[in-house]
């Protein structure tokens, strides 16, 4: 509805499936259209819009609380290569990490808002990315992948389109 088309690879599996084949780019261009309709309508608390998480923030929504490679039970959680049958699959059909957040794992790889870079050393609280860089980063392993984990990443150029590749929205300050 925001978009106006669906990109996706994998249409036949349903409108409760997760879009893919959208650029970094794309979801840039969506969160922001999708910030001045809601803006529009009165639905946006001032100072506030749509935009995709941060690495960090990606992560501390996955972890959800915890601190092992996995939320949960990754194959009770997660769509993969060994369960997926090369394909996505309807949101919601796997068991959610303990705060209730479905399909962090597998299914697509999620967009981040950063830069690829290494990670800062030493002790740090939400780091961001570098301000440039060639590529973009994605987290949570896909349908594709053999492993997925908390700590998996990914991405790629920010006008890369894959049939691995999605979105997560965050809703943040401006």
């Amino acid at each position: 509805a925001v978009a106006g088309s669906n990109p996706s690879h994998f249409k036949d599996v349903g409108p409760e499936a997760p879009v893919e084949r959208v650029s970094w780019l794309d979801a840039m261009a969506w969160c922001q259209k999708l910030t001045e309709r809601e803006r529009a309508a009165g639905r946006l608390p001032a100072g506030y819009a749509y935009t995709l998480p941060t690495e960090a923030q990606w992560e501390y929504a996955c972890r959800a609380g915890t601190t092992e490679t996995h939320a949960g039970d990754p194959e009770a959680m997660a769509w993969h290569k060994g369960n997926s049958e090369d394909t996505t699959h309807r949101v919601a059909l796997k068991q959610p990490n303990p705060w209730g957040l479905y399909d962090m794992y597998g299914n697509v790889l999620q967009w981040c808002r950063d830069w690829y870079g290494n990670y800062p050393g030493g002790a740090v609280a939400d780091p961001t990315g570098p301000e440039s860089g060639h590529f973009r980063m994605a987290r949570g392993g896909s349908w594709r992948v053999e492993r997925v984990r908390s700590a998996s990443r990914g991405g790629g150029s920010p006008g890369r389109r894959d049939y691995t590749l999605g979105f997560r929205l965050a809703l943040a300050p401006e």
